[in-house]
């Protein structure tokens, strides 16, 4: 069985909600909670690499424009980055990662 990849056909900040949504090319929409975004960023400096460990772990404590998504930019034709209230924008959020964290792969 050939691996599908699936790539977004849309996606919006809802800020309101402090929401992330993504309506993908085969018509499912999910919706990332801004906070858990954030706390799963796969950056280096957030996630760790290597030996060497993250910033980030299930007690960090964030301020509100540390979860505040500003801006989302495309990352070649395999990712998402998104740019936070306080500049972080280093996390390559690959579609495959926020479909299997939606439950869709």
């Amino acid at each position: 069985m050939a691996d599908v990849f699936h790539r977004p056909r849309d996606w919006r900040i809802d800020p309101g909600r402090r929401v992330f949504e993504v309506t993908w090319d085969d018509e499912k929409v999910t919706e990332y909670a801004f906070e858990d975004m954030r706390r799963a960023c796969p950056c280096a400096y957030c996630a760790g690499e290597g030996a060497m460990a993250g910033t980030v772990n299930e007690g960090t404590r964030f301020t509100e424009e540390q979860t505040t998504m500003k801006e989302v930019y495309p990352v070649g034709r395999y990712g998402l980055t998104p740019v936070w209230g306080d500049a972080h924008d280093t996390g390559i959020y690959t579609f495959k990662m926020l479909r299997r964290a939606a439950g869709l792969e």
